[in-house]
């Protein structure tokens, strides 16, 4: 837990110039484990992690080509002693998921005599806290500043705090530092094209992190970050990590046919993933321009069935069309949706669980991703929970098994219980492979899509083997992966997108069943705790 604040020396402060050739070590505090890590299926595949960390090798390409850089990404190695001391300056960066590992990174740093920087969001939202553990601070995007930063750590003028309040030019945003990376080491790349989202979600911090008008990077641009990696070798996933890709529709149609003509000249060497509202399906043209660029599948921030919740958190752009509807028509056209869901908005009632499963299962969705909501610094929901009295005090950072962070209409106890109940059903190894198979028959699939590379016969053959033991032999699920695997080879043996989509959804059931009862597990703790705080109460008024 990161410590309260204290005093630090004044912003006009100055240290000892660093010099034209800094030693630069870029820190990736380790991700505590999510739904996201897939930390269950990296066990059976060759790689560690699913992905990079994109802003910090960004950060790296804004530094002096003078600058000595390294890169740590906690996900892969130890952060030594000996990495610290070898350093000037220590960069660190990150969310607030990882404000624990930050803050055991930057106070590590500050016992060994090294200098510090950091930025990223959990540092644009906190930027006092981290004031307390880090010799500079960096709120906002650097892209057209962070010369002039690097310039003043040269000379010994840097400022402790830069507040950077506008939004760059990310046409102006170099190519990142891809050779910083162990590439072997991660499943799927990362590149961005857009910052910004045009909604207005109340618990969204992206609007307020980077605006809601989007700003795109030219194609040409982006074309050329791929050419990068394919120059490092890397023919594998490509995440396309924007928070919202089609922010502005009409520029992600144009990167998608210029994405098209690069696939066709270079043999088509990556396959594409990504996040967009719920409004894409109402966009044929860019979802078919999509697939011609051999995008696979979809993040869909679904949040809620209920309309009233939607209404409340201001997502107006799910209820344009029936969400079920929504779903079925991006299956249609070719792209396969996984989605996220949240429980705790005020407009819930007890029957929201019910609810979500139903709509879970109705729209076959097997990588479902639900969580409490949770007020963020900085966005519109944490502002309305102060002003109502709301905010509780200090707490964890958002996670998995964390409840919400305010007081929430529907009693805590129940809202955890309710939470148990959906995860318990989605997740039930029948459940999770039926409706994998039945998102798979909606996916209608085109000639063009290619899958991701392969390992090699070897790395394939390692995979099988690794899948069968953990799953076929020692798993309580095994008649269900069984029965799933026999399905997957009689019906889509000729189909290499298809396959390989439903090889990748079968091996995911080796983290989403098993991490789900770790996360069942800590809630039903969570429980404990609440209902334990709930009896004392009443002993303490009557005392």
């Amino acid at each position: 837990m990161i410590p309260a604040v204290a005093p630090v020396q004044d912003s006009a402060t100055t240290f000892p110039p660093l010099g034209k050739n800094i030693k630069a070590l870029l820190v990736w505090p380790k991700i505590p484990s999510s739904y996201w890590a897939f930390s269950g299926m990296m066990e059976l595949l060759p790689e560690k992690v699913v992905m990079p960390p994109l802003g910090l090798i960004t950060l790296a390409a804004l530094c002096p080509a003078e600058w000595n850089m390294r890169l740590v990404d906690e996900a892969l190695e130890d952060l030594t002693d000996d990495d610290i001391r070898w350093a000037d300056l220590v960069m660190v960066g990150g969310m607030e998921v990882q404000k624990g590992g930050m803050h055991d990174v930057l106070v590590r740093a500050r016992r060994l005599g090294s200098r510090t920087i950091v930025g990223g969001p959990y540092a644009s939202s906190e930027p006092q806290r981290m004031l307390a553990l880090s010799d500079h601070v960096v709120v906002g995007e650097p892209d057209e500043v962070f010369g002039g930063i690097a310039a003043a750590l040269e000379a010994g003028t840097a400022k402790r705090l830069y507040e950077i309040t506008d939004k760059p030019d990310v046409t102006l945003t170099p190519i990142p530092r891809f050779d910083l990376l162990k590439l072997g080491s991660y499943a799927s790349m990362s590149i961005q094209f857009s910052r910004g989202c045009p909604f207005q979600c109340e618990f969204c911090d992206i609007i307020i992190l980077y605006g809601r008008k989007p700003r795109t990077k030219l194609p040409k641009q982006v074309t050329a970050e791929l050419d990068a990696l394919l120059s490092l070798g890397w023919m594998k996933q490509v995440f396309m990590v924007d928070d919202n890709f089609i922010g502005n529709h009409a520029r992600a149609l144009e990167l998608c046919v210029e994405l098209e003509h690069w696939q066709k000249a270079h043999g088509t060497p990556v396959m594409f993933y990504t996040e967009a509202s719920m409004d894409l399906a109402k966009k044929t043209a860019l979802m078919d321009a999509m697939v011609r660029a051999n995008f696979f599948y979809v993040f869909l921030g679904i949040e809620s069935p209920s309309k009233e919740s939607l209404k409340e958190t201001k997502k107006f752009q799910n209820l344009a069309m029936d969400p079920v509807s929504c779903v079925d028509l991006i299956h249609e056209h070719g792209l396969w949706v996984t989605g996220g869901f949240i429980v705790g908005f005020d407009s819930d009632t007890d029957d929201i669980f019910e609810r979500q499963i139903e709509f879970i299962e109705r729209t076959a969705i097997p990588w479902a991703i639900l969580n409490c909501l949770h007020a963020i610094p900085g966005t519109a929901l944490h502002d309305r929970m102060q002003k109502e009295g709301r905010l509780l005090a200090e707490s964890p950072s958002s996670g998995d098994t964390i409840p919400c962070n305010f007081r929430t209409k529907l009693a805590p106890a129940a809202l955890l219980r309710g939470q148990v109940q959906t995860l318990k059903a989605i997740y039930e190894p029948k459940a999770f492979y039926e409706r994998a198979w039945r998102s798979l028959e909606s996916w209608k699939t085109r000639k063009n899509q290619r899958a991701a590379r392969q390992p090699g016969a070897l790395g394939i053959a390692g995979i099988v083997m690794r899948s069968i033991w953990h799953q076929g032999i020692k798993s309580d699920y095994r008649n269900e992966y069984w029965k799933y695997l026999f399905r997957m080879l009689t019906h889509y043996a000729f189909n290499p997108a298809k396959i390989w989509m439903a090889a990748t959804i079968m091996i995911s059931g080796h983290h989403f069943i098993p991490y789900s009862r770790q996360v069942v597990a800590g809630i039903e703790r969570q429980i404990e705790r609440v209902e334990t705080l709930q009896e004392l109460v009443p002993a303490t008024a009557g005392d």
